[in-house]
């Protein structure tokens, strides 16, 4: 089974598979923990900054949601990393 070769239903499965064993639900939680939190941040910024009327807060929630946009971008590349890898253990378990 190669994650190239699977189709959307196919991925879901997978991604449903590899998250519940203990280690996926760990790689999930330490990928995404930042950038979930990073949004956190610039949401109550953003409606900090609107309430308030204050530029800087807007301009600070702009440098968060720059953040959480890279760190999401490489929690996702390191999580399908991992669910590649589990692919490959599946697949050498099958043969």
């Amino acid at each position: 089974m190669s994650v190239y070769d699977l189709d959307i239903k196919g991925l879901r499965k997978t991604f449903l598979k590899f998250n519940k064993t203990l280690y996926g639900r760990t790689v999930f939680f330490l990928a995404y923990i930042i950038p979930f939190f990073l949004f956190g941040i610039g949401l109550v910024l953003l409606i900090g900054g609107i309430i308030q009327q204050c530029p800087n807060k807007l301009l600070g929630a702009a440098r968060v949601f720059g953040a959480f946009i890279l760190t999401f971008v490489i929690a996702n590349i390191y999580f399908y990393s991992e669910v590649r890898k589990f692919c490959k253990h599946e697949d050498s378990k099958k043969k």
